[in-house]
């Protein structure tokens, strides 16, 4: 699995691991090209023992998604999202974490590294939706998002099969400005939506974060324009602010610059 975690460096000695957490309707596979630069060598050729910049990068597929898709992805619980990060930090042994969310995942990494018994490094949140405490994310999304979304779910409710995004949604709002071949290849991979989790009210306290938190601003973002981005990452306090000219897909489409800022935190 070209997306397996990864240890490159000796037990005893410490450095930053990081866990990956993908966007609505995707997996741990949209982070491959992210993980690659990261666990890549600094130097060509790298030197025998070489350090790298991390220690353990792990892309997590959430429930009802990627490889774990077997099952209805629209009913499955927030908390159970939640429940997985958790899980997955205490399972993998990750040290000094870094929390990375896309998307969807940034409201859901909120509410995890409260409930982690360690605070995380830092959280790096990407073009993520982060409502305002006690409500739900599509209350976050612009008015003719959520629009689109009702009338898919409504289609997808009548023809009695999952909501997913269209091709031509991903193409023109996902990914736009990437490479019309490199769109085909990823289209795929793109899986059924977590209905109940964007619709369920999050709990996100009213205290600031248990860590240092950075939001990625996509500036060229046609799902979540990027004065909203702007706008959601201030109702963090001291948030760190970093943009990157990139579709929603950046993970896709600007994976070496992304790669290169979650080195910061390293």
């Amino acid at each position: 699995d070209p997306c397996s975690p990864r240890r490159t460096r000796n037990q005893d000695e410490r450095m930053t691991d990081y866990l990956l957490v993908h966007g609505a309707g995707q997996g741990a596979w949209s982070w491959g090209r992210v993980w690659g630069y990261l666990t890549a060598p600094v130097e060509h050729p790298p030197r025998l023992y070489a350090s790298r910049p991390a220690n353990l990068v792990y892309p997590l597929d959430l429930p009802g998604h990627g490889a774990d898709a077997d099952g209805d992805t629209a009913v499955v619980r927030l908390e159970e999202c939640v429940h997985a990060i958790v899980r997955a930090v205490e399972r993998e042994g990750l040290k000094d974490v870094v929390l990375v969310g896309h998307g969807f995942a940034g409201g859901l990494l909120l509410q995890a590294a409260a409930a982690l018994p360690k605070p995380p490094k830092r959280l790096v949140l990407v073009g993520a939706i982060v409502p305002v405490n006690q409500r739900n994310m599509l209350s976050a999304l612009p008015q003719r998002v959520r629009a689109g979304f009702r009338l898919l779910a409504a289609l997808s409710k009548l023809s009695r099969q999952n909501l997913k995004f269209p091709r031509l949604v991903i193409g023109r709002f996902l990914c736009n400005g990437m490479d019309p071949m490199e769109i085909i290849l990823s289209l795929g991979f793109f899986g059924p939506l977590p209905v109940r989790v964007m619709k369920t009210k999050l709990d996100l306290g009213d205290g600031p974060p248990p860590c240092p938190v950075t939001y990625v601003v996509l500036n060229q973002d046609k799902v979540v324009p990027p004065e909203r981005q702007e706008r959601m990452a201030q109702r963090l306090p001291g948030v760190e602010i970093v943009p990157v000219d990139s579709c929603h897909q950046v993970t896709l489409y600007r994976p070496r610059e992304l790669a290169e800022i979650l080195r910061r935190y390293a």
